[in-house]
């Protein structure tokens, strides 16, 4: 009876090592899950708001920057003429590829603006003072045009107008409804244009949809059960992965409403923006940061990932990603259970077999673990050495694709985002005054790479990326790395380097690199140039966002100037 006893008690040992060994891996795995839809999410919403954002540097540009240290900065001066006005909005028009509605309202009450309807539908508005505004439809710039209404219509008087001239300053306009198209919400940005002088001139602005956000939301890989929203900081929802309207009336005939997190018909997001709203009254929150939770909804164990994006125009949005755990258990309770069953075994045979086989699955376990955990922290991922043909070697198996899946762009086989920015966390963590750490950053963004997007078609813009990603490989030494971004942007991290004149010399030697023609389809050639923008750490900032920030402000100074030059 003893020894009967003492063998029970060895099988509930080994089912609770099991079940904690279990419960940690899969929180680890939901948790780096999250973590990159998070990245994909912010990424999008970046892309989003920048867009705005460089239109209105596109119609008022911002000052360039001086070539030598005690020069002033370059004050590109606006346009004086209306014929001026309109090729800088035409220009602003097709500088992204959402349209947008980029408009002018004077000082003086006139008023212009172009707005893209369909690929070659625009809406031209324009207005003398003190006159009607004139609505028609053409083709594209110098084409024929066609009146299709006149308005009473005072730009000074719209909210857009008076909010921007009171801020002094770029301002965001509050989400608003598009009735125009179903269930989709967009955004103003306004920016108040002073002459050399501080004359004001009038409100730029730019109108854009929040269709594209809503799209991503529900292309992100999410889990079985797994939810990404967007919403404002009390709770409307600005887009999401569910299949649920952003705003509706409760009763008919009623105005719609926009949809709050706090209403939503799923538990799931309702639970999440709880625990974040919690967390971010207790404790606050630091923009731009990845916060992850843990939580309950309906009894079962949840976790949540959210980030704050907030910028000096006054946006506020907290993008939320949540997930059941339940969704990561079933590869690792199969084999916990298995083992489980394998230990019954081993206790009929002896107490000697049940220990051996305790320790063989709580090593395996725990390299699972702790492989999980370096994923999330950025630290080298260590060997598992699992040669095992049970669900632990699949799961074994598993962590390996996933960790290069993560660390990884899928296309080009350089790094992505997050592992760039992971990787260099941990070496900052790992430096110390007598070892301190000092790198610069390369933000590059390609030119004239969606013009063989758009004639060439997505396939032979993929090969001019894979080519571009392996000429930035080959251009840097064994402790640099570069990561794609998305889309036509790429990150170079270039160690020891302290001098931004050298730095400078590296950006201009890649920038070579990317200008020789690339071989394509049919015997084609296709030629790209690149805007490299550079941060040093720590002269630049103490964080990878701000140096992010400065390399990207730097790259568009840079990408507005061969513009410029090249008109």
């Amino acid at each position: 009876m003893p020894f009967i006893f003492l063998m029970v008690c060895l099988v509930l040992t080994i089912g609770w090592f099991l079940y904690r060994a279990g419960d940690d891996a899969t929180e680890v795995l939901a948790r780096n899950a999250l973590t990159e839809v998070m990245g994909r999410v912010s990424q999008a919403i970046l892309r989003q708001t920048m867009g705005a954002r460089e239109t209105l540097n596109v119609v008022a540009p911002q000052p360039v920057p001086p070539a030598e240290s005690g020069q002033l900065p370059a004050h590109l001066p606006f346009p004086k003429t209306r014929k001026e006005l309109e090729d800088r909005l035409w220009l602003a028009n097709s500088l992204f590829d959402e349209p947008s509605y980029v408009y002018f309202g004077g000082a003086d009450g006139s008023f212009v603006g172009i707005k893209q309807e369909q690929p070659t539908v625009f809406m031209y508005s324009v207005r003398e003072p003190g006159q009607k505004n004139f609505v028609y439809y053409l083709r594209g710039p110098g084409t024929e045009m066609k009146l299709v209404a006149i308005q009473d219509y005072e730009p000074r008087k719209r909210p857009w107008y008076v909010q921007a001239v009171q801020q002094g300053r770029e301002t965001w306009s509050p989400v608003y409804i598009d009735y125009r198209v179903k269930n989709i919400v967009g955004i103003n940005l306004s920016k108040p244009i002073f002459d050399a002088d501080g004359t004001l001139l009038g409100v730029a602005n730019s109108s854009i949809g929040l269709q594209q956000l809503s799209t991503l939301l529900h292309q992100v890989p999410l889990s079985a059960h797994g939810v990404a929203f967007v919403t404002e900081l009390q709770g409307d929802v600005v887009a999401t992965s569910l299949d649920e309207p952003i705003y509706a009336a409760d009763q008919p005939g009623q105005e719609p409403q926009r949809l709050n997190a706090r209403r939503s018909k799923s538990p799931m997001v309702q639970q999440a923006f709880d625990e974040v709203r919690r967390h971010l009254d207790a404790y606050g929150a630091e923009p731009d940061k990845l916060v992850l939770l843990g939580a309950r909804s309906e009894g079962s164990k949840i976790e949540v990932a959210f980030r704050l994006h907030r910028d000096p125009a006054g946006l506020e949005w907290l993008a939320i990603s949540t997930a059941p755990r339940s969704d990561f258990l079933g590869s690792v309770t199969s084999g916990v259970y298995q083992t489980l069953i394998l230990g019954l075994l081993a206790v009929c045979l002896t107490f000697v077999i049940g220990f051996l086989l305790l320790r063989w699955v709580l090593r395996d376990i725990r390299k699972l673990t702790l492989a999980a955990k370096s994923i999330g922290n950025g630290s080298p991922f260590p060997a598992l050495n699992i040669d095992r043909n049970d669900e632990i070697g699949q799961l074994a198996q598993s962590f390996v694709e996933m960790e290069r899946n993560l660390r990884t762009d899928r296309l080009t086989n350089v790094l992505n985002r997050d592992s760039l920015i992971a990787q260099i966390d941990f070496r900052r963590r790992n430096s110390s005054q007598a070892n301190p750490l000092q790198f610069a950053l390369l933000f590059i963004d390609l030119d004239r790479f969606k013009a063989v997007n758009d004639e060439y078609g997505h396939d032979e813009g993929d090969k001019v990326l894979i080519a571009i990603a392996e000429r930035l490989q080959h251009s840097l030494r064994h402790d640099d790395s570069v990561a794609r971004f998305g889309g036509d942007e790429f990150v170079v991290y270039l160690h020891g380097v302290t001098d931004m004149e050298v730095a400078r010399s590296i950006a201009d030697k890649i920038r070579h690199a990317v200008n020789k023609p690339i071989e394509g389809r049919d015997g084609q050639s296709y030629t790209v140039d690149a805007s490299v923008g550079v941060s040093l750490y720590p002269d630049d900032g103490l964080d990878v966002e701000t140096l992010l920030r400065v390399a990207d402000s730097r790259m568009f100074d840079q990408k507005r100037l061969h513009r410029i030059l090249a008109v």
